[in-house]
């Protein structure tokens, strides 16, 4: 009679080692994300990943360490880097990136696609906001939701965008993967950052400048002004009236007055480093410069401009009908001129 004891056959013990290499494989792969999760290092606090008014048009300029990040236009808007002096151009990424911020030796952006589906014939390349080094290595997906506005406090990533499901999703996520939180169901734009608060505009019941503590996640009523793209800023919150038909304010919370510093109606905005670049809109469209009390005033062209970004050195920005080019200006010039090194490298790759 045959022994009655069960026997593994060849493909049943292939088919177990198969297994047991699977799940020694899962577990170093654990480990090894575990690592990658606790390796990322600490922000120092009062971390901000971008200048507000950056963020609110696109997010497409990012300073960092004395470099810069930014989508080149020219090049599909794939991630480049540079100093801030506009040299040594250099590919980070195909991605096409948007809402970059950088903090230490990472970079964060939401990622649009890639610039010519290089290497990936028709694949679709998905939605996901990406951290990397900041020389492009180790990208890595965080989230695959799509990112409208999204800001970085000291190590949490405040993101506004759409779920799986296509709902309005506010929520939070640490530098390292973890603590994802959903805040709320409605738009809040987490772009402004004074301290441990972001500053936004209501978008439910009112306009009204609320503040959210980053570190309890509550929420409270700083000022009853209707606005939009709100900038605390120097002891000031800058903003769009809404009131007054999207006239540029600014109220000052030690003495409580409201300063009118442009009458016209405004499409876009971008304070920082002491100056104020605007949009009108109208008959008459023109970006202007001023500082930013508002006093010396200039008109820079007239058009319609948008993507209007700073750093420590140029403004950056587009012509609305022509968004592949980007112009840049020294900063609190009117002059302007087309962003030579950014074409002259992505043309140079594009002969190669």
């Amino acid at each position: 009679m045959a022994d009655s004891k069960t026997t593994l056959s060849k493909s049943q013990k292939v088919i177990l080692i198969i297994v047991i290499v699977l799940v020694l494989a899962i577990g170093v792969l654990t480990t090894i994300f575990s690592h990658r999760a606790e390796s990322v290092p600490h922000n120092p606090d009062g971390t901000v990943g971008n200048l507000a008014g950056n963020i609110n048009n696109g997010g497409l300029f990012a300073e960092c360490d004395g470099k810069v990040y930014f989508a080149n236009s020219f090049a599909g808007d794939s991630l480049y880097s540079m100093n801030l002096d506009e040299t040594e151009v250099t590919k980070v990424s195909d991605a096409q990136a948007v809402n970059i911020l950088a903090a230490g030796k990472y970079i964060y952006y939401f990622q649009k696609g890639v610039s010519g589906n290089q290497g990936l014939g028709s694949v679709r390349v998905p939605y996901a906001f990406i951290r990397s080094h900041n020389d492009g290595d180790k990208a890595s997906s965080l989230l695959r939701n799509v990112v409208v506005y999204g800001q970085l406090v000291n190590d949490t990533l405040f993101l506004m965008g759409y779920d799986d499901d296509e709902n309005l999703t506010f929520y939070r996520i640490n530098t390292d993967r973890t603590g994802e939180m959903k805040l709320a169901d409605y738009t809040i734009n987490p772009a402004s950052v004074s301290g441990d608060r972001i500053y936004y505009n209501g978008t439910v019941d009112n306009h009204y400048l609320y503040s959210l503590n980053t570190a309890t996640n509550s929420s409270s009523l700083v000022l009853e002004e209707d606005m939009w793209y709100p900038v605390v800023e120097g002891g000031y919150v800058y903003y769009l009236d809404l009131r007054n038909d999207y006239q540029l304010r600014r109220y000052s919370f030690s003495t409580g007055v409201v300063e009118i510093l442009s009458e016209e109606r405004i499409s876009d905005y971008n304070v920082g480093y002491g100056y104020i670049y605007y949009q009108t809109m109208g008959d008459d469209p023109h970006l202007t410069v001023m500082r930013s009390d508002g006093s010396n005033p200039q008109v820079m062209a007239s058009g319609v401009y948008t993507n209007l970004n700073l750093t420590s050195r140029y403004l950056y920005f587009k012509d609305y009908f022509t968004e592949n080019v980007t112009y840049h200006s020294p900063l609190g010039s009117s002059s302007y001129s087309v962003f030579e090194a950014a074409r002259a490298v992505a043309t140079e790759l594009k002969l190669d």
